[in-house]
């Protein structure tokens, strides 16, 4: 499709390196830090029995029992802060970084126009300042009044601003869906009693692998739970 595309109105494809860059910010924009967002929410959940309850009553109450369809995943709204509030707690983009275009004042510093500025989105979303009990994990912290009494920059895990994450509102759907779909089946609880310790290496992933539990949450076909 990439090799396909092309402008409607001057008929330019891509060239090579163009086509390689899309692919490289899909894999690694587009598949990794969804991917990281929903293990840190699984284990959050995993900690959290009466949140998960709650995930669970929403998705039995907008689905009417029945198999998760592309309609639901705009009505779990409480499932949405749970992921929302786990990319607080665990950006999977732990720091931006901006090149200053043009010369500007910054407070008391004088930014030279090259300057590169690094973001350090981790620390706003656990700065006392902009949250209460910051290393709390608290979903109701997304509830549409009290987001809208939040500066819109203290929560950053697409970025800001004109270079916003393109897929921001992608990646929120993809992720509900796929926590609707598997929190309905299964179960999860962590198989080690360590808490993962959150390591940056461009995204912010456990340090150790995130091993969990999965238990079928009807049983298997004779009856009996299922765990792995």
């Amino acid at each position: 499709m990439l090799l396909a595309a092309a402008d409607p109105e001057t008929g330019r494809a891509m060239t090579d390196e163009e086509i390689v860059d899309n692919l490289m910010t899909f894999i690694t924009a587009g598949h990794e830090t969804t991917a990281l967002g929903l293990a840190w929410t699984f284990h959050l959940l995993a900690l959290h029995p009466a949140i998960e309850t709650r995930v669970l009553e929403e998705i039995a109450t907008v689905t009417g029992g029945q198999a998760v369809a592309a309609e639901h995943v705009a009505k779990l709204a409480f499932t949405r802060q749970v992921f929302s509030e786990a990319m607080r707690l665990y950006p999977p983009a732990p720091i931006i970084t901006r090149t200053a275009i043009r010369d500007f004042v910054l407070g008391e510093y004088l930014v030279a126009a090259g300057t590169i500025i690094y973001v350090p989105i981790h620390a706003v979303h656990h700065h006392t300042a902009l949250w209460d009990y910051p290393e709390v994990f608290d979903p109701d912290r997304f509830a549409p009044e009290a987001s809208k009494a939040r500066h819109r920059c203290a929560y950053m895990p697409f970025g800001a601003g004109p270079r916003v994450c393109i897929g921001n509102a992608f990646a929120v759907m993809e992720a509900v869906a796929v926590l609707a779909v598997l929190l309905s089946a299964f179960k999860v609880s962590a198989a080690s009693a360590s808490p993962p310790q959150p390591i940056m290496k461009v995204t912010l992933r456990p340090k150790q692998s995130l091993v969990m539990r999965v238990e079928e949450r009807h049983g298997s076909a004779s009856g009996k739970p299922r765990s792995r």
